[in-house]
């Protein structure tokens, strides 16, 4: 019982964090017609919410999983996307979670995650939640824990990777810090 709650908990938090944190900009944005200005809830189809809640909730049963004993926490595996999506020049509000991190403080990928920690010892999102990103050029980052902006052409691919597998990816055109 306390797993199913932690868990539906976490899905909650989730599609708040894309629908409330980062919405305060969006009416602004989409006026500009440059890109489309998403939140995380965005990103999953009609009835997805409710599909990964029942997901998590039957693997959390099956595996027994205890957030305290587990080293790796499973991902729940739905790469339903919202086809619209694809091809599109989007914004969208997120922490950065870099594949590689040098001193200099330079990425050229990364996963954009809706929120601090994002597959740290919790299951990650499941992949319509994350965002693999991918620069031309390496960006440079100021900090992990800073929520940032990220604009590009989303694509409907699946990425599959050690941190989280992702159901979009995104050609990333600019970063820029998050402010409200």
């Amino acid at each position: 019982m306390m797993r199913n709650t932690l868990l539906s908990a976490l899905l909650a938090f989730t599609a708040l964090t894309g629908a409330e944190v980062f919405a305060a900009d969006r009416a602004e944005a989409q006026s500009t017609q440059e890109f489309l200005d998403l939140s995380w809830a965005d990103l999953l189809p009609e009835g997805e919410a409710e599909r990964i809640a029942q997901l998590q909730q039957m693997q959390a049963i099956q595996n027994g999983m205890d957030h305290f004993g587990a080293e790796r926490m499973p991902q729940v595996q739905t790469f339903n996307t919202v086809d619209a999506l694809d091809g599109q020049v989007v914004r969208m509000g997120g922490y950065v979670l870099p594949f590689d991190f040098t001193g200099s403080r330079e990425i050229s990928r990364f996963l954009l995650v809706p929120y601090v920690g994002a597959c740290i010892h919790v299951p990650p999102p499941p992949p319509n939640q994350l965002v693999y990103v991918h620069a031309e050029e390496p960006i440079q980052i100021q900090g992990l824990w800073d929520p940032v902006y990220v604009k590009g052409v989303m694509h409907t691919d699946r990425h599959d990777n050690e941190l989280g597998d992702t159901a979009y990816t995104l050609e990333l055109t600019e970063i820029m810090p998050y402010e409200s």
